[in-house]
């Protein structure tokens, strides 16, 4: 039963991961949109100006556009005339290519950005379809969960009482642990349900730390520290970084756990089977 806990919990983190991927790649798209908004403005006034002179000096058979170019004023300035309509379309032909090349390097990033979008999105709407047989499954386990221990859970019922915790991490610790007894709900960040990453992402944010929605990319940005190491607001990892709890001082840590369908309070080896390793966030 455990392993189809650990299983089921890989998944679901699995879903936070493409999530979180899937938001960063709409988040690059939008903001390279917004780059090249410019240059299309930019480059539909060059091109509007070549059409301009282009239409005066081809435009009809008896070069009445020509004409009007190059005679209004006296004819002694003719040939500066001319000099002149020549470096326009020059610099305008020079300002269009340095234009269009600048253009076609940021329509390249979009064209591989919209390549992982759609990749990406299928993913999504995979693991969204799936939703609800995850949501199922962890049902199905909890009743037989209940009916096979009784709710014999090795959890911290021994009347550990967590040590005091003073600033930012003591305000990182004191959220988590107003959680305690909150459900377990898929892919949740609060505020009426967690997950195990979603519980670590909003006891962080209370002091203004940006987490991403999944236990391994929580672990790939945080420094990675020892076991005999840990301070109260440090993370332990599980199962493969499928799974992350709170550490909150004297050998506990408090999670959401896929087995428990809870938040709760236990020690670092009951929470899983697996340990995987410690991380503090950078700078703390």
């Amino acid at each position: 039963m455990e392993t189809q806990y650990h299983d089921l919990e890989k998944i679901i983190e699995d879903y936070n991961k493409v999530n979180l991927e899937f938001k960063d790649t709409k988040r690059k798209i939008a903001k390279l949109e917004k780059k090249l908004k410019p240059f299309e403005e930019k480059l539909d006034v060059l091109y509007e100006e070549v059409g301009k002179i282009a239409s005066a000096s081809y435009m009809g058979g008896n070069m009445s556009g020509l004409t009007a170019v190059f005679t209004t004023g006296s004819a002694d300035n003719l040939a500066d005339r001319i000099t002149l309509l020549d470096q326009v379309t020059v610099d305008d032909h020079d300002a269009i290519t340095a234009l269009n090349d600048a253009k076609a390097d940021l329509d390249e990033q979009k064209r591989v950005l919209d390549g992982l979008y759609s990749t990406q999105s299928e993913q999504e709407g995979e693991l969204r379809e799936k939703k609800e047989t995850i949501e199922a499954d962890l049902d199905r386990l909890q009743d037989e969960r209940e009916t096979a221990y009784r709710d014999s859970r090795d959890v911290a019922d021994d009347g550990f009482i967590p040590p005091y915790v003073p600033g930012d991490r003591g305000k990182v610790v004191r959220f988590a642990l107003k959680q305690d007894g909150e459900p377990y709900v898929f892919a949740a960040a609060g505020p009426d349900g967690w997950d195990c990453s979603g519980l670590t992402l909003g006891a962080w944010g209370q002091v203004g730390v940006n987490l991403p929605h999944n236990a391994e990319s929580q672990w790939n940005m945080v420094q990675h520290i020892s076991r005999d190491e840990l301070q109260p607001g440090d993370l332990v990892f599980y199962n493969g970084l499928s799974h992350v709890a709170l550490y909150i001082g004297d050998g506990h840590v408090i999670h959401a756990a896929t087995n428990y369908s809870n938040v709760y309070v236990t020690t670092i080896d009951a929470a899983a089977s697996d340990y995987f390793g410690a991380g503090r966030i950078p700078g703390w």
